[in-house]
This record gives structure tokens, C-alpha cells and sequence, in this order.
């Protein structure tokens, strides 16, 4: 027997209606909630919507309505770390980074990739240098910098960056128009004060007081030549000309040796003479010297005693003639002496007798 199935008798119709209704109206009032909460959530996520968070190598500038915030530089300039600003449009959160250090390409003074294979230069089209004796070099530079005032590198130009590539271009052009090719290749030059200026601390200064001068905000810390060339047009020319001047400069160098080598042994010459003749010059004063203080003491004694001065000078005379006489012979009284020209130390002079004379015819 089959189970037979009982049903509800169907609630009257204002029933149904309202129960209905109460289900509307709670499915309505959850549904405002939610709008509600999402409305305040919206809201809470659009006020936070400016908190953000300067990194430790940059700094921030805050502008509220296009107007830079702060009185004063130091408070114009926000420092890492969270910063609390309005939501965007409202409040613009710039940020610099003042501790990297940044690099841009000069490469505008180069030739271009036409002019390669070319027989000519085109002014123009093609970048260059000129040196100043009139070499043409082509070069590849670097520059290096860090930003050091934030204000003025957001606001004083709309392109920064760009106009540092045309002042380090026209720095880089200025300065090696005042140095000689070699110079240039070299990197490097004398001064007149036997100084070395390097070119690229040259080109760097030089760009800096230019910078200085815009007032960019831009510390250039390097500048840097990849690379320096004459262009392929003048190679051949100036690979003979440099090596003439590297044989000139060789033999400079050659000179310069000769010299450090001659100059000082003829200064040790001359400081030699220069001793031996204050040496004898000495010598002979202090003997001069000698003499004349016993000339007068002697001569004091003369003034005092005349015959016994004069005595005992004539026997320091004989007495020093008797020392240099190698030998002595004494001939009696009346005897001539005659001396042979022909004198030698182991030949006595021979002794002729006046008496035998007179007898020869």
C-alpha cells in the first residue's frame, strides 16, 4: 500500500505578502550595511591614500594644491621615513633621490655612423672637437652626479638632465679649444707653474660653475673620457705627425740626460776647485800672516839691538846655505874656483892655483 503524502494547507495571501516584505526589507537593510561599511572603508583607504614612505637614499617634496609646503628650505625638504600628506590631488608626494649617484652619456661629439666609411666630415651632421692647434678629435664622455638641492632640480627646469648634456657639451668644447692635441690625448698638461692640469677635473670645474650658475641643484662628482680618437678622416695625418713629435720628445728627453748627467759632475768640478783654491788661498794668508808678525817682531828687535839682530841673522843665513850644500870642500887662501857648466852633484868644481896660471903662456 502506497504511503501517501500530507501537505500544508498554503498560508492565506496577506501572509504570504507580508513575510515577504519582511524578507525584502531585511535583505535591503543587510545590503545598506554593506554599502556602509564599504562606503567607510573607501573612505578610511582615501584619507590613508597619501601616507607613504620616503626610502633612505632619497628625500621628498610635498606640494599641496601645485604649491610647494614649508616656509624654509629645511622644512620644504621631508626626510626618509614616513610622511603623512593629504590624498592625490590634493597633496603630490615628489621624490628625489639626493644619495644615488647618476650617470649620462655625452656622446653627441662623436661621428655618426654614416660618416665612418665617409672621405669627408660633416660639420653638421657629425660631432667634434677642435683643438687648439687645430687638430680635430672626436670623444666619448661620461658625466657623474648627485643631486644637492631638490627644489631647484624639481623647479628650476622642466628637463634637468637635459640641460646638463648641453652644458657638459659646451664645457667639454671650450676647454680642449685651449689644449693642443697631444695634450688632450694625454689627458693632461703642464702649467706654467710646473703644475698638472687633468683635463677631466678641468672640464668638471668648469661645468660646475656653469651649473652653479643656472642654479640646477646638480653636484657633478666625475667626469669621465671613454674614449678620445682623431677622427678616421685625419688618422693617417696624425699618426705622422705624432710621431714626429714623439721622436722630437725623445730626443728632448735625450738632451735632458745629457745634461742631468754633465751639469752635475762639472758642479762636482767646480765645487772641488772652488775648495782647493779657498785651501791654498788660506794657506798663503796664514803664512803671510806668519811672517809679518816675526818681520816685526824682529824688527822690534833690530830697532833695539842692531848689531846683535844683524849677527844672528847673517848665521840663521850661513847656517841654512851650509844645510843645503850637498858637500864641502875648503881651498886655502889666494885659490880660484872655477865651475864647470857642466856641474853635477857627484862632480866637484875644479881648483885652480893662481900662481900656476901665470905661468901658462
Amino acid at each position: 500500500m502506497s504511503e501517501q503524502r500530507t501537505f500544508s494547507p498554503p498560508p492565506p495571501p496577506k501572509e504570504n505578502r507580508s513575510r515577504r516584505s519582511d524578507q525584502i526589507g531585511a535583505g535591503v537593510g543587510a545590503g545598506m550595511r554593506i554599502i556602509g561599511f564599504l562606503a567607510v572603508l573607501l573612505m578610511i583607504l582615501f584619507w590613508c591614500s597619501g601616507i607613504t614612505m620616503v626610502q633612505p637614499n632619497e628625500v621628498a617634496l610635498l606640494t599641496r594644491f601645485g604649491k610647494l609646503v614649508g616656509d624654509t628650505p629645511g622644512e620644504q625638504i621631508q626626510p626618509p621615513g614616513i610622511l603623512l600628506a593629504l590624498p592625490y590631488p590634493m597633496d603630490e608626494v615628489i621624490r628625489i633621490p639626493v644619495k644615488e649617484e647618476r650617470e649620462i652619456a655625452i656622446d653627441r661629439l662623436q661621428l655618426s655612423s654614416a660618416s665612418l666609411d665617409s672621405a669627408e666630415l660633416d660639420p653638421i651632421r657629425d660631432g667634434y672637437v677642435l683643438c687648439g692647434d687645430q687638430h680635430i678629435l672626436q670623444t666619448n664622455v661620461r658625466v657623474k652626479y648627485r643631486i644637492s638641492d631638490p627644489v631647484a632640480f624639481h623647479f628650476q627646469a622642466e628637463q634637468p638632465e637635459r640641460v646638463l648634456k648641453e652644458a657638459a657639451a659646451a664645457s667639454i668644447v671650450q676647454t680642449i679649444a685651449g689644449w693642443n692635441a697631444m695634450d688632450t690625448l694625454r689627458l693632461q698638461r703642464s702649467s706654467s707653474m710646473d703644475a698638472v692640469e687633468r683635463l677631466p677635473i678641468v672640464v668638471r670645474e668648469r661645468l660646475q660653475r656653469r651649473l652653479d650658475q643656472l642654479g640646477l641643484g646638480i653636484e657633478v662628482s666625475a667626469v669621465e673620457f671613454r674614449e678620445i680618437i682623431p677622427t678616421p678622416q685625419l688618422a693617417e695625418a696624425f699618426e705622422n705627425v705624432q710621431s714626429e713629435q714623439i721622436h722630437i720628445e725623445t730626443r728632448k728627453r735625450e738632451a735632458e740626460g745629457f745634461a742631468a748627467r754633465t751639469i752635475p759632475q762639472a758642479e762636482a768640478e767646480s765645487y772641488t776647485l772652488v775648495n782647493e783654491a779657498t785651501r791654498f788661498q788660506t794657506d798663503v794668508t796664514t803664512k803671510a800672516d806668519e811672517e809679518v808678525t816675526l818681520f816685526d817682531k824682529v824688527y822690534s828687535q833690530y830697532l833695539a839691538n842692531p848689531e846683535l839682530v844683524w849677527s844672528r841673522l847673517y848665521l840663521e843665513a850661513m847656517e841654512e846655505i851650509m844645510q843645503s850644500v850637498g858637500r864641502l870642500k875648503f881651498v886655502t887662501p889666494g885659490t880660484r874656483i872655477v865651475i864647470s857648466p857642466k856641474s853635477s852633484a857627484e862632480k866637484s868644481p875644479a881648483v885652480v892655483n893662481d900662481s900656476t896660471k901665470e905661468q901658462q903662456p
